[in-house]
């Protein structure tokens, strides 16, 4: 019984497994240091399992690189007043980028398919004072040169906790302030 029940979660898991190669000839292609350069701001949905929308959030990113790295600079506020700030720094590898940030457990890997980036990594998070790691992955898929829309899947132990969604546009006409990072917002963007 044992075995018959590892052989149907195995078929059940690669059921719902998202097949990377039918992205790869998508256009326009991917490059994920040209999109994410300068100021970028960001909206989103944080879901549950089933599908409620338990928090919603805006994001200000400031992005730059230099030869064969992309450093993220990102501030989310959600709309119960909580802030987070990560800093991401990923490095061009042969298979694609890696990335890490302070509440990344390990390295984040990604790899580009076409019109998308599959990005995978472990978070840690924060919920009523206790400290969980989940696993992310992110599905971020290019609709113009301007605009990037994005699915995560949030999972422990292959067990499906949420969803988050969000699209993450280029705002070059935003003047970044430094003491103040919510531009995006300010703004009236989000």
């Amino acid at each position: 019984m044992k075995v018959l029940c590892l052989i149907f979660s195995v078929f059940l898991i690669n059921g719902c497994a998202i097949d990377a190669e039918r992205y790869r000839d998508k256009t326009p292609g991917f490059k994920f240091e040209s999109f994410f350069q300068g100021n970028l701001c960001a909206k989103g949905l944080v879901k549950s399992r089933n599908g409620q929308i338990n928090r919603k959030f805006a994001a200000d990113i400031l992005a730059s690189h230099s030869a064969n790295q992309v450093i993220l600079e990102e501030v989310f506020l959600f709309d119960d007043g909580e802030r987070q700030e990560r800093n991401w720094v990923f490095d061009k590898t042969a298979e694609g980028w890696s990335g890490t940030a302070g509440d990344v457990i390990g390295i984040a890997n990604g790899e580009v398919f076409g019109d998308s980036l599959h990005l995978r990594y472990q978070l840690k998070i924060n919920i009523d004072n206790s400290e969980y790691i989940v696993a992310m992955d992110d599905w971020l898929t290019l609709v113009d040169d301007s605009t990037l829309m994005g699915s995560t899947e949030i999972t422990k132990w292959g067990v499906n906790l949420g969803r988050i969604d969000i699209v993450i546009q280029k705002t070059e006409s935003l003047q970044r302030n430094a003491s103040k990072l919510e531009n995006c917002i300010e703004a009236g963007v989000l």
